[in-house]
């Protein structure tokens, strides 16, 4: 399970530290576009699960879901830790991201989000500090 948060640079080589509470025992990840412009990174046994889910989809618009799954697999990455515990971010993930150099890594439960630090923040502020108060009182938690 992924939670916390944690702040780290991408070096020169577009290599990224991950902490070690998100390594656990895996060493292989799946990194690849998530919403509202952040990268979802994801452990190879749910990613599994992912997949699983992207098979047993059946929208009514097959347009739309071809349309999906090619963005959302052709994006895909296959990274595995260096002895460092760095991970590499491909080019192409880290410009939908618009991850310059700071990036902080959020566990949201199944899979980790990565995000530029000032893309995270303004989503931070104008979404998802209203939307967690709106919804904890709901919840009683």
């Amino acid at each position: 399970m992924y939670i916390g948060q944690y702040k780290h640079t991408i070096d020169s080589k577009n290599r990224l530290f991950l902490p070690s509470g998100f390594r656990g025992k895996n060493d292989v990840f799946i990194l690849t576009q998530g919403l509202e412009g952040c990268v979802y990174l994801y452990d190879m046994a749910y990613w599994k699960k992912v997949l699983e889910k992207l098979d047993s989809l059946s929208l009514s618009d097959k347009v739309e879901e071809r349309a999906f799954k090619r963005l959302l697999l052709s994006g895909a990455f296959k990274t595995s830790l260096d002895f460092q515990g760095r991970i590499l971010m491909p080019k192409n993930l880290k410009e939908y991201a618009k991850i310059k150099s700071e990036v902080i890594i959020i566990g949201v439960g199944n899979r980790a989000e990565l995000w530029d630090i000032r893309r995270w923040s303004k989503y931070y502020k104008q979404k998802a500090n209203i939307s967690f108060r709106k919804i904890a009182g709901k919840l009683e938690i």
